[in-house]
């Protein structure tokens, strides 16, 4: 029975994980762009380094900014309402019910969150990094008329694959993080909305403070 609705739950899934989170990650990769643009884009034209802000804002951006920043409003967006959907089921008995049909709730409440996290989040923080990195060149050649050319030349000489990658990997890894932390506190929820309520916040605070550090060894480990 699982298997025949399996892939109508993934694609319902696919569509909550985009609905929910695409704004939010966009504005976000909007706001770190300017930010960059007005605070380090004059410091590197006034000295004539304009040439290389293309590049700076690339790596930041890929590297550590958006999977990092973008991973958190995940969690904050997409996680807690996994783990106030989950809790809520539990404390409410539906959990128990599920088993009672003989369906794995793990399988059937974390599998297809799994899968969607991890093939779609790279992908959209992914497009968020070249959102923010256009945002930049935007502000500044808004603010100091700094050339397309010599913005984008940098990062066709310097941007990598490898770099490219590893945002993906990162995004991932973080994405699948989140699910599982969030199904975590949901399954472990007892008592009534006060607990739901805490669960969430568990879950806010505990996939910030993973993301942080399982970020510090990926990229130790990739560089």
């Amino acid at each position: 029975m699982l298997g025949n609705s399996f892939y109508p739950l993934l694609a319902k899934e696919s569509y909550r994980f985009v609905a929910n989170v695409i704004g939010a990650v966009m504005l976000i990769a909007v706001a770190l762009g300017v930010v960059i643009g007005v605070q380090i884009g004059p410091e590197f034209i006034s000295r004539g380094l304009g040439s290389k802000l293309g590049i700076l804002c690339a790596l930041t951006m890929t590297r550590e900014l958006i999977p990092i920043v973008g991973s958190m409003m995940v969690a904050t967006q997409y996680g807690t309402g996994i783990a106030s959907e989950i809790a809520n089921m539990k404390v409410t008995e539906q959990v128990d019910a599920i088993k009672v049909l003989g369906i794995n709730p793990l399988y059937y409440l974390a599998l297809p969150r799994l899968i969607t996290i991890a093939l779609l989040n790279p992908l959209i923080l992914w497009i968020a990094s070249v959102v923010g990195v256009f945002s930049t060149y935007i502000t500044v050649w808004i603010r100091d008329g700094l050339s397309f050319h010599s913005y984008i030349g940098s990062i066709e000489s310097y941007f990598k694959i490898s770099d490219i990658l590893l945002c993906l990997f990162k995004a991932s890894v973080f994405g699948i993080l989140i699910v599982i932390i969030a199904v975590y506190f949901g399954m472990n929820t007892s008592g009534g909305a006060r607990e739901v309520g805490k669960a969430t916040t568990q879950t806010v605070i505990v996939s910030f403070a993973t993301i942080v550090v399982v970020d510090y060894f990926i990229t130790f480990i990739y560089l």
